[in-house]
């Protein structure tokens, strides 16, 4: 899973909703193959107005995109919770943070970009 030490959680899948971490890790983020392939499929197509109009959903939770900074990293945000997610060619990365745990979220889109760049790197 996806997780440093200011993020509570993370995931990678698949556009197709299909799991890359297992879902059972400590701190994988429970994500279902429903929710997977809108998130890959808006991420793909760059659909941030169906994004601002249903929101982004994860693990029944739904978050409102906030944030566009920190392009292609794209951030929803829901009270204290955050999540920082970015497409790749087959895959999405996905960070879980809270402002508690994460004052400064370039951090954790910084580590959600990282990740996406070495997947892209060798052709996911």
């Amino acid at each position: 899973a996806v997780v440093s030490t200011q993020s509570t959680g993370g995931m990678v899948f698949g556009k197709d909703g299909s799991m890359w971490c297992s879902p059972n890790h400590d701190y994988a983020l429970n994500i279902s193959r429903d929710e997977a392939k809108r998130i890959g499929r808006e991420l793909t197509y760059q659909d941030f107005a169906g994004m601002r109009d249903t929101g982004i959903q994860l693990n029944g939770t739904v978050y409102l995109p906030v944030e566009q900074d920190y392009l292609p990293v794209v951030i929803g945000n829901k009270g204290e919770e955050y999540v920082h997610m970015q497409a790749t060619n087959s895959a999405v990365v996905v960070a879980h943070s809270t402002s508690a745990s994460t004052p400064d979220h370039a951090h954790i889109s910084k580590a959600v970009r990282a990740i996406a760049e070495s997947l892209l790197k060798i052709g996911l």
